[in-house]
């Protein structure tokens, strides 16, 4: 695993990682307790007993596994979670935030070209959230 990965599932008080397939697409995804809390709180939103709060935590917690690191820092994925993210060798770590993504490197590679493409369409969103006061041409605030 990255060191700089895990670095931040140390600073968190873990020696390892929560991992579980995407029910989004072919790779994992990843985190530290940080990663755990922030699958809790989507959960614990909605009602106890609904359907949707089941099914949520059917996909996050049910297919979720606790992986330590070895001593030097190795990670070794499941054979299932290898099998459904189709990793045959070395892995790719992606962040995202409070999680991380494991992906079969091309298969990354792909999904990347993909988001860089789309992401261009999302100019305007990329504003600041407040943005800063321009000067007037005569060097006055409005």
């Amino acid at each position: 695993m990255p060191a700089k990965f895990r670095t931040i599932v140390n600073s968190q008080g873990m020696n390892g990682i929560i991992c579980s397939p995407s029910f989004k697409g072919s790779y994992l995804e990843a985190g530290g307790p940080a990663y755990g809390a922030m699958l809790d709180q989507m959960i614990n939103r909605l009602g106890m007993f609904s359907d949707e709060h089941d099914n949520l935590a059917a996909a996050l917690y049910g297919e979720s596994q606790e992986l330590s690191l070895d001593g030097d820092g190795r990670l070794i994925l499941p054979e299932e979670f290898r099998d459904y993210a189709h990793i045959k060798g070395e892995a790719t770590f992606v962040g995202f935030g409070a999680r991380f993504l494991i992906w079969e490197p091309n298969a990354y590679n792909e999904f990347r070209a993909k988001a860089l493409s789309d992401a261009k369409s999302l100019g305007d969103l990329m504003q600041p959230a407040n943005p800063v006061m321009q000067p007037t041409s005569n060097g006055g605030g409005t």
